[in-house]
């Protein structure tokens, strides 16, 4: 049984930003008077010079990528830095800010080698699972039909052709991914035996103060086996992108 850990960056930051223009905004208004809610946009603005970063910020086998996906997803991860009371500014901030931003680049080219290994293998979306992932979509970002995210495109801007066209992308690399991955089922010996080890370590780290309850190994089995598959996935997901990007002409312009 596999599990989808891959979402295309273009439907990441179009998530990001119907979140950032629907209802989350106007809880902020609610909660924040206007000038604290000035003051978070002018404490962000320093920090993230946007003006600075090239139209194209890298070059994958010819396909050039714009700036937009990379600053729309930089301005997510600076809110959430400060909704985690990280002072963006100081230097732990700037820290943090330095990591995502080569996290993020490296996350984008990514994605866009998958993107194009997909369609190279001639990976097709049908319109059946487009309309899925919009339904996926619509969920994640806490909306309940499609009128009102109609609603939030109209203000982003995004037409509705855009929006398949972003999915239809994020669908076929799934598919790609599906095709090129094999995870193997975990067997109750490696459960249990990772259950052991996680007791073990629980039971190590709280010596000598109030051990916290520990599910039984029925209660934890099915979570258990979830985080296992997810990592074989990863590790295998992560040895593809290397074959890839090996295989890649690859030019960074930040």
């Amino acid at each position: 049984m596999k599990k989808k850990l891959f979402m295309g960056i273009g439907v990441c930051t179009l998530a990001f930003g119907l979140v950032a223009c629907g209802g989350d905004d106007k809880a902020e208004e609610e909660v924040a008077a206007p000038e604290e809610s000035e003051n978070v946009e002018q404490e962000m603005g320093p920090d993230i010079d946007t003006e600075s970063i090239p139209d194209v910020i890298a070059t994958v086998n010819g396909e050039d990528i714009n700036k937009e996906i990379y600053v729309g997803n930089l301005e997510q991860g600076a809110m959430q830095l400060q909704m985690q009371g990280i002072d963006i500014e100081s230097e732990e901030g700037l820290a943090e800010l330095e990591v995502m931003k080569e996290q993020l680049l490296d996350r984008i080219i990514n994605s866009t080698l998958i993107t194009q290994a997909a369609n190279e293998e001639g990976v097709e979306a049908t319109e059946e699972e487009i309309d899925k992932g919009i339904t996926e979509l619509i969920a994640q970002i806490g909306l309940e039909s499609e009128e009102q995210l109609q609603e939030l495109l109209d203000e982003q801007g995004v037409s509705t052709d855009e929006l398949r066209a972003d999915v239809a992308e994020t669908v076929k690399s799934e598919k790609y991914l599906d095709q090129n991955i094999e995870v193997s089922d975990i067997s109750e010996e490696d459960l249990q035996a990772a259950y052991d080890e996680l007791v073990e370590m629980v039971e190590a780290e709280g010596e000598g103060k109030e051990t916290p309850e520990i599910p039984s190994f029925e209660d934890y089995r099915e979570q258990l086996e979830y985080q296992m598959q997810m990592e074989q996935e990863q590790e295998q997901v992560g040895k593809l992108i290397e074959t890839l990007r090996a295989d890649s002409e690859i030019t960074t312009h930040i």
